[in-house]
């Protein structure tokens, strides 16, 4: 999916654009006949030269992690129980427990959804191409 934006203001690390719905923008993002919506105003991550009145196009953040994160969690669920579960059969531990294997594997599904969950895109759309701006 590529949208087309005009850079309103640039703050640290962080630019908000306005999404227009064609390649040309007018001067005033507010009352431009251009917008795609209600939501019309996007935070974006800065790169590096991007300057204010300057035409961007973004694109999606997601990557394939964030968009099937339960799969991941499932996979690592399973993954879990038979990881831990040969190590019960190679290392032994003096009794058998049934249930050990779905703790191990329940406390491996949770590191890694809080390890996916931490490493999720902090911005919904990056900055694919850049024009130059009227300045």
């Amino acid at each position: 999916m590529e949208i087309r934006g005009k850079i309103v203001s640039i703050h640290g690390n962080s630019a908000e654009v306005c999404i227009i719905l064609e390649n040309k923008a007018c001067g005033s993002c507010s009352t431009c006949p251009k917008k795609m919506g209600i939501q019309d105003m996007v935070q974006v991550a800065v790169v590096e030269g991007v300057q204010v009145g300057q035409e961007v196009v973004l694109r999606s953040n997601k990557n394939w992690f964030t968009k099937n994160t339960w799969i991941i969690i499932v996979i690592t669920f399973v993954l879990g129980l038979i990881i831990i579960e040969t190590i019960s059969m190679v290392i032994s531990f003096g009794a058998y427990r049934k249930n050990i294997d779905i703790l191990g594997a329940s406390i491996v599904t949770v590191i890694v959804s809080i390890i996916v969950w931490l490493k999720r895109p902090q911005y919904l759309f990056r900055i694919e191409l850049t024009k130059r701006g009227k300045t």
